[in-house]
């Protein structure tokens, strides 16, 4: 098939819409099929075949976050020239819109991937005032009953998608991992890179340090751990909240214990996992969590707040917890697990185990039964 993939993030910029498109793209192409992307520039990004780049300036709010300009003809034409099969479109605004848009032109059916709660990150709009929130919201969901189809990342976000009236079709189609990536990673990694004794347990998180993640919380559960046992807590990633988490640590007295690492090239990642004991999220967005399955693809169990798609990602009481929003609750499951080894032990077979349902090919196979039904179907 060919395929047309519409996004308005992209590398270099790093986030799990981007690993998750870029990802596609390469098994899709393995599998035989033909993959175009059409995503903002960013400064460095070198020339990748079949990615086309619009020009874009940084935004206002969000500076490493680029915004494209979706009036470049000599694109536009290209995209007829390729004359794809299917449109994906990955954003409910902007590209997303305009990918939407070059669908209905091109009389080609446009399928949808609703990747995360769009109206909790409105923060990051210049727009004042709870309004920002349902206008996003509402943006979202009329892409998603302009679209052809819609693919919902996890169970909870079909349930979402049909309390607010998006009556389209719905795959519930999770994004994939390349799992044999992170199977090999180095044990001893942090502990070598960040001066940790032996023997002394490392927590670990990934992601934007951006009110949407909950962060904060992380901190807190991991102040109450730290009253228990010594252990370290090692945060990958950056963002607005930098500043005020290492104030929060330190006011709490674990300051000395935490580890803002910054952004971690993706190449890395896979011995930032091998090298940790448990993996620690918090995030009330996701509607999957991608870094949760890398994490079981290396053998870390998770414990995690329960919410959305997280639900899908961790089998409670088998490769981790699931726990409420509360710092005291995912403080007490991270103990059960760092105060039984056993327990622990098991948890990380059985993380390793699971994380093979979500591989590349797995996933990849059930997007193109969908592509072929919307096709078949328009």
């Amino acid at each position: 098939m060919r395929i047309s993939m519409w996004t308005d993030s992209y590398y270099p910029y790093i986030s799990g819409v981007t690993r998750s498109v870029a990802t596609t793209k390469e098994t899709l192409e393995r599998m035989g099929h033909e993959v175009t992307v059409f995503c903002p520039s960013y400064p460095g990004a070198g020339h990748e075949q079949g990615v086309y780049r619009f020009q874009s300036v940084k935004a206002p709010t969000k500076p490493d976050f680029y915004i494209a300009f979706p009036a470049n003809p000599k694109h536009l034409i290209a995209l007829s020239e390729i004359s794809p099969d299917v449109i994906h479109i990955h954003s409910p605004f902007n590209l997303g819109k305009t990918g939407l848009h070059m669908g209905k032109l091109l009389k080609t059916p446009v399928v949808f991937t609703y990747h995360t709660m769009y109206n909790m990150y409105s923060h990051y709009i210049p727009v004042i005032g709870q309004m920002a929130s349902e206008l996003v919201e509402a943006g979202s969901f009329i892409t998603a009953k302009q679209a052809d189809a819609v693919i919902a990342p996890s169970t909870a976000i079909k349930e979402y998608l049909l309390d607010h009236n998006v009556k389209n079709k719905i795959f519930v189609i999770p994004t994939g991992i390349d799992v044999e990536r992170f199977r090999h990673g180095n044990p001893d990694y942090i502990s070598e890179v960040f001066k940790i004794p032996p023997r002394v347990p490392v927590l670990l998180s990934c992601g934007r340090l951006g009110p949407e993640k909950n962060p904060e919380t992380l901190i807190k559960a991991f102040a109450l751990i730290h009253k228990h046992m010594d252990c370290f807590l090692v945060m990958v990633g950056d963002g607005p909240l930098h500043e005020i988490l290492l104030g929060l640590a330190n006011r709490l007295k674990v300051g000395h214990r935490v580890i803002f690492t910054g952004k971690v090239p993706p190449d890395l990642m896979p011995h930032m996992y091998a090298s940790s004991d448990v993996f620690l999220f918090a995030s009330l967005t996701d509607t999957q969590g991608l870094v949760i399955l890398e994490a079981k693809s290396a053998g870390v169990p998770c414990v995690a707040v329960g919410a959305l798609g997280v639900k899908d990602m961790v089998e409670h009481n088998v490769d981790g917890f699931l726990c409420e929003n509360s710092p005291e609750d995912l403080a007490r499951k991270t103990l059960a697990l760092l105060e039984n080894p056993l327990l622990l032990n098991t948890m990380k077979s059985n993380a390793a185990a699971n994380a093979s349902r979500f591989s590349l090919e797995a996933t990849c196979g059930k997007l193109v039964e969908c592509y072929t039904e919307v096709v078949r179907g328009s």
